[in-house]
């Protein structure tokens, strides 16, 4: 396929490019002293100017943003993740000292409280997190 023809194909469509969510408004070919440069506009209201030898490859660059707006989501939700192993882990033992400090101090029981209402929180918002994926997952 020709450059050109791929670049009419992505007018109308979302992208990433450069880590931005941008849409391919039109193109100019002709361009530039010699015209052999072609000039895309974006919606953010850039213009990129490419030279049609290098065009297929700066085509590249623009990403199908539905698959990239997923990856890039799965990515962030790792780094903030509730559901990460270590969590889980720290979690439990948690929960567990809470019940050995009861056993041994029943006055402790409101602090307990307190914490095991914490827990529930972190396993909600982990419960959520893994209905997102699942959304996430189910726009492949």
């Amino acid at each position: 396929m020709r450059a050109i023809d791929r670049l009419k194909e992505m007018v109308n469509k979302a992208f990433l490019y450069k880590n931005e969510e941008v849409v391919i408004l039109g193109y100019c070919d002709g361009t530039g002293d010699d015209g052999d440069e072609v000039e895309i506009y974006l919606n953010s209201g850039k213009t990129l100017e490419f030279h049609v030898s290098d065009l297929m490859i700066k085509l590249d660059r623009f990403r199908p943003i539905s698959n990239t707006v997923i990856v890039l989501a799965n990515e962030r939700l790792n780094q903030v993740s509730t559901v990460n192993p270590t969590i889980v882990r720290d979690l439990r033992d948690m929960v567990l000292e809470q019940i050995r400090l009861v056993k041994e101090h029943p006055e402790a029981i409101g602090q307990a409280k307190e914490v095991f209402q914490g827990i529930n929180t972190l396993i909600n918002l982990a419960k959520t997190e893994l209905e997102y994926r699942k959304y996430l997952d189910s726009l492949h």
